[in-house]
């Protein structure tokens, strides 16, 4: 096992530095550090990062057999929009359908993968995926931040709606307030990376759903009210959420639960 690591170690590492630039390459880096354990852990299975050459600005989560897979595309790390913020959310919500637990995908018929105790697939929904995402995963990769890399987020961007959210959620000032702010617009730029939508942090989806959305992917100012109501969240929700109850994946605030845009409680 300790040869498997350092061997894939220094692939991992070839392949990112051939293909990243020295932020993209350290959060990567970051996310690996998070997760190998966790995943050996709770899965008894390694995760591999890895880089591919694919001009598509995406990334992309596996759960096989054998292991689990990120991949990110070199169209992704080569776009003029992308900021370590949004690579970090975009990173966060691959790892999201891995380890985000319930309400999880259903397995279509030809489905050949690993699958939980309710015959579900093992990758988490759309929506559960973003709210891990700031939930739980981008405020850990924050904590691992280096100092060095050169970024600073645009406070003119924080609307009086959101400032008003992360003031209740966090106080007045303060690391918690400034991670509060990020983790937002970090959503908002992951969910833009392409092109502006008609999204804003200022809005909200006030749509009810039925049902959970298990399988397809909500609309896009719901899955940003997702990822801003993960980010308002004052618990450390854990890194691995739990398998099939998805009433154990959620905070405790009501303003921080997921939105009914999405998530039928």
């Amino acid at each position: 096992m300790i040869q498997f690591f350092l061997a894939f170690i220094m692939i991992f590492s070839a392949n990112s530095h051939a293909s990243a630039n020295a932020w993209q390459t350290q959060i990567i880096e970051d996310a690996q550090k998070v997760y190998k354990n966790i995943a050996l852990k709770e899965f008894q299975k390694p995760i591999e990062f890895t880089v591919i050459d694919n001009f598509s600005a995406a990334a992309s989560a596996k759960h096989e057999y054998d292991k689990l897979i990120v991949e990110i595309n070199t169209g992704l790390l080569k776009s003029t929009r992308l900021t370590p913020d949004s690579l970090r959310m975009i990173i966060c919500h691959e790892i999201g359908h891995l380890f985000g637990g319930a309400p999880r995908k259903s397995a279509p018929p030809e489905w050949e993968g690993p699958t939980d105790e309710n015959g579900k697939s093992m990758m988490s929904a759309e929506g559960q995926a973003d709210y891990y995402a700031s939930s739980a995963c981008f405020k850990k990769l924050l904590d691992l931040e280096v100092k060095v890399i050169p970024f600073s987020y645009d406070t003119s961007r924080v609307g009086p709606v959101l400032r008003n959210k992360c003031i209740n959620s966090a106080g007045l000032k303060g690391s918690a307030l400034e991670a509060c702010f990020r983790s937002a617009l970090a959503g908002l730029d992951f969910l833009n990376l392409v092109k502006n939508f008609d999204i804003s942090c200022e809005l909200h989806d006030d749509e009810v759903v039925e049902s959970t959305m298990n399988d397809t992917y909500p609309s896009r100012q719901c899955r940003l009210d997702t990822m801003i109501n993960g980010t308002l969240c004052k618990e450390r929700l854990p890194l691995a959420m739990h398998e099939y109850d998805a009433s154990k994946n959620t905070c405790l605030s009501h303003y921080a639960q997921r939105p009914a845009c999405w998530y039928k409680n």
